[in-house]
Formats: C-alpha cells, sequence, structure tokens
C-alpha cells in the first residue's frame, strides 16, 4: 500500500503581488509566510473548486496590504504516496488521527504553551497539524470542513445570515468547502498560472 500514489489537481487562489515569488520559487512551502492560525497546519493552500480559489483570489486582492493587485489563480498538479497523504474526508483515517493524537494531547499541548504564551484554539489547530504531519511524515492534508454560510456564495446582509445559520443548525444542510494542504514542494508538480485578474489563461 505504501507504494501507491495519489495524485490530485489543486487550484491556489492569491494576488498578483505574489507572481515574481512563485515564478522565482514555484509553489513552495517553506516560502509561505507562518502563520499560527492556519487550519491544516504550514503550507501551500489548494482548493479542489476553482471557484474557491477565485473567490480567496478576490478576496485577498481587495485587502489593504495588496491595494493596487490583481487576482490570480494557478492549478497544479499534486503527487504523494498514500501513506503520506492525511485523508480527513475518510472516516476511518479521522478515526486513526484522533487516537494517535489523544496518545500524546497533553505533550503536545504542554509544548505550544510553552511557545505561545496567548493560547487560543485557531492555535491550537495548526500545533496538533504540524505535530502529525512531522510525527507521520504526512506531506498533504485534505479535509472538507462543513460551514453555515460562505462569503463565497451568495452572501447576504448580516440579519438573514443570522437567520439562514439557524436554518442550517435546523436543517444540517450546509456548506461545504474542501481544501488541500501541501507541506513538501516536491508533491506540487506542474504549475501553470490558469487566470490573470482578467482572464483565463490559455
Amino acid at each position: 500500500m505504501d507504494g501507491k500514489m495519489i495524485d490530485l489537481t489543486g487550484y491556489h487562489g492569491t494576488c498578483s503581488n505574489c507572481i515574481e515569488s512563485i515564478e522565482k520559487h514555484g509553489l513552495d512551502p517553506d516560502q509561505v509566510k507562518y502563520r499560527e492560525d492556519h487550519w491544516l497546519g504550514q503550507g501551500v493552500y489548494f482548493f479542489e473548486n476553482w471557484d474557491k480559489a477565485m473567490w480567496w483570489a478576490e478576496d485577498i486582492s481587495r485587502k489593504n496590504r495588496n491595494r493596487g493587485s490583481f487576482p490570480v489563480i494557478y492549478q497544479a498538479a499534486l503527487s504523494a504516496k498514500e501513506s503520506e497523504v492525511l485523508d480527513l474526508d475518510d472516516e476511518k483515517v479521522v478515526d486513526q488521527f484522533y487516537s494517535r493524537i489523544l496518545n500524546v494531547q497533553a505533550e503536545i499541548e504542554a509544548d505550544a504553551r510553552g511557545r505561545y504564551p496567548v493560547f487560543d484554539e485557531q492555535k491550537l489547530r495548526a500545533v496538533y497539524f504540524d505535530y502529525y504531519k512531522r510525527e507521520y511524515g504526512i506531506s498533504i492534508i485534505i479535509c472538507t470542513f462543513s460551514k453555515p454560510c460562505t462569503k463565497s456564495g451568495v452572501y447576504r446582509n448580516r440579519e438573514d445570515l443570522k437567520k439562514q445559520i439557524r436554518l442550517v443548525q435546523a436543517l444540517g444542510v450546509s456548506y461545504k468547502e474542501k481544501q488541500i494542504c501541501v507541506s513538501e514542494k516536491e508533491c506540487i508538480g506542474n504549475t501553470v498560472m490558469v487566470y490573470n485578474g482578467e482572464d483565463e489563461v490559455v
């Protein structure tokens, strides 16, 4: 089983300010700015869905620090051995993940508190995933998140969103967002810019 390869296609949304770095280094996890609140730990993030990548690229292009930039999307071929992929959409994998984490939970949290004086749940998430990648040789994490609302959909006013969130809780029908976090550069193969702010790039 160790030798079986998992092949995926991912879409990385970013802003034009990053083009020079990407052209120089490629989509390289070592070039990504360290963040304590990454959902799946440190790495380059991809969406399975083009529209989600477009939403993300447009959103970060509007931020003050990126003023004057435009949205860009890269498509990349992602590949790793099955043993290096943590697919959290697989129930058996999730069960193994929690089983392993529970065995060392106190140790992980004690270490994290030593590094982060202000320790909250968002930081806890990244700490756990980074620990797991290191301990078990994980290069790619896949996870589909459920959300009660999303700015990438039809974004309504605040009052309607509150009503929608209550409906999601009552009906159990939520938005799904699959993210792919790659922490090893060798897992990111053929990469091409497929959107440059105005048009799809042929």
